[in-house]
């Protein structure tokens, strides 16, 4: 679990003119027992050229099979660790170039049940004089610090569910597949991992790189994958290797899968060009 993705979620609503809001650390994991209290404090900054009026709130998230994040009002989740926090101030004005600290505390119920519960904490800021005729909205963006929590005893695991196969049109096409991931633990996990691919006599003829991703505790994800040539028609299988953080053992599936025709290799960037023209 230490070695979690870093999940940094910046939520523009909109450019703030001539002004950046930042915050550090952006993600947070920590250990805890029930009943137990922490207190963290956060550095925002501004490193525009304008003073922006800074508002903190809480809220919950999560996301479809798909990674698109979902926000949702805080406690919203049942493994939200939202309603354990307060937090200090909750408005304040930076200047350019100004820093300031933030200060929040959570306090763990003793009722609170085992694994990963995680929260956001939103920085909205906006310009306190923006030109004249100009919409507010226009100043406005929103920043983000997430932080999990892990109460034990906290258990892993996982599996892959499923390879779905989708064969290129034309051979200058990809061969796309989806892999199908579950959390079977109740801990966050940073998965990663790779794709194989085996001709008849088990060689392996191409590897693809998984993307790492989040995986929340009981959350499905599908992950894609893009195979390209060049490669000759004939029998293949793929297969995926996954890792969810433990270093002792991978999960892993294989599916059969037939080329009818040959997958062509990517075109170079000049080709590229020549295809498409030049304006």
């Amino acid at each position: 679990m230490k070695r979690i993705l870093p999940l940094f979620l910046s939520l523009a609503l909109g450019a703030l003119a001539q002004s950046t809001l930042g915050v550090e650390p952006p993600v947070l994991l920590k250990e805890a027992k029930p009943g137990e209290i922490l207190t963290q404090t956060l550095l925002v900054y501004n490193v525009g050229t304008r003073p922006v009026r800074v508002r903190a709130s809480l809220g919950d998230w999560t996301y479809d099979p798909m990674g698109k994040i979902q926000f949702l009002p805080a406690g919203s989740l049942r493994e939200s660790a939202s309603p354990w926090v307060t937090f200090s101030p909750a408005e304040f004005l930076l200047e350019p170039k100004q820093s300031r600290p933030l200060t929040y505390t959570l306090t763990v119920p003793k009722e609170a049940t085992p694994g990963t519960h995680w929260s956001i904490l939103f920085l909205e800021s906006e310009d306190p004089n923006p030109p004249p005729g100009v919409p507010l909205a226009t100043f406005r963006v929103r920043m983000a610090h997430v932080f999990y929590v892990n109460i034990g005893p906290l258990t892993t695991g996982g599996r892959i569910t499923g390879i779905v196969p989708n064969p290129p049109k034309n051979p200058r096409e990809p061969y796309r597949f989806a892999l199908q991931y579950q959390n079977t633990g109740n801990t966050a996990q940073k998965l990663f991992g790779r794709f194989e691919v085996r001709d008849a006599s088990g060689r392996k003829v191409a590897e693809v790189e998984v993307e790492e991703v989040v995986v929340l505790p009981g959350q499905v994800r599908i992950l894609p994958v893009t195979l390209v040539g060049p490669l000759p028609v004939g029998s293949y299988t793929a297969l995926a290797i996954l890792n969810y953080g433990d270093t002792t053992k991978d999960v892993a599936a294989d599916l059969p899968f037939t080329l009818r025709t040959p997958l062509a290799a990517p075109p170079s960037p000049g080709e590229e060009g020549e295809k498409g023209g030049t304006p």
